[in-house]
């Protein structure tokens, strides 16, 4: 297992880098594409049960809950953001025009079809690899709190081909919350409902912009 996850976070480097800079195709089908292959060697790879995918009502209102949270926190993370830029214009965050080529691929499908791939299989696949596969690989060997930290590590290095500072840090927003949430209920199915339903709320129903 220690050198499909390896060579799987090499895989991820590769992918998001083709997703984000080379781009030859479709974002949101090649984010798609990106998340099932990613998931295919998890199932392959992992050690994960059924057991451990089946969700609880516990789940489903911990999946809800955090997703609205964290939708909370970059409410507020924005409006912080607006504010440091005006008071130290010199620290060319460019909050607006990077938050804008985040959002820029949002019209090149439809909102209907963008929320449903985000819902799944994107925000499906990454929690089911980055958590299920990478941070509990980590968790094992490591510990409980050493793994989300390594996982968050990786998890914003592949965003680092993007060269864009609030993707980097939402990534790390995310891989904090995330791995923290996995952490503390070692229940991957309220990690995954929570990604799945936050990344279309985000990024479609109510967008941060």
């Amino acid at each position: 297992m220690k050198k499909c996850v390896r060579l799987s976070v090499l895989f991820a480097f590769v992918l998001w880098f083709l997703v984000f800079v080379v781009q030859p195709l479709n974002f949101w089908l090649m984010m798609s594409f990106n998340t099932l292959l990613l998931s295919g060697i998890t199932l392959a790879c992992g050690s994960l049960k059924k057991a451990d995918l089946l969700p609880s009502g516990r789940d489903v209102l911990i999946g809800v809950g955090s997703a609205l949270a964290l939708y909370l926190i970059f409410f507020i993370g924005n409006e912080a953001l607006s504010l440091i830029e005006k008071w130290l214009p010199g620290l060319g965050i460019h909050k607006n025009q990077n938050i804008g080529s985040i959002y820029a691929n949002r019209g090149s499908l439809p909102p209907a079809a963008v929320a449903g791939l985000l819902f799944f299989p994107i925000g499906f696949g990454e929690e089911f690899y980055w958590r299920g596969f990478v941070q509990r690989f980590f968790r094992h060997r490591l510990g409980k709190w050493t793994a989300p930290a390594i996982t968050t590590a990786l998890y914003v290095a592949v965003h680092l081909c993007t060269a864009n500072p609030v993707l980097l840090l939402a990534s790390l927003v995310c891989g904090v919350f995330w791995g923290g949430l996995y952490a503390l209920t070692d229940r991957l199915p309220a990690v995954l409902l929570s990604h799945m339903i936050w990344d279309p709320l985000i990024f479609v129903l109510f967008p941060i912009y």
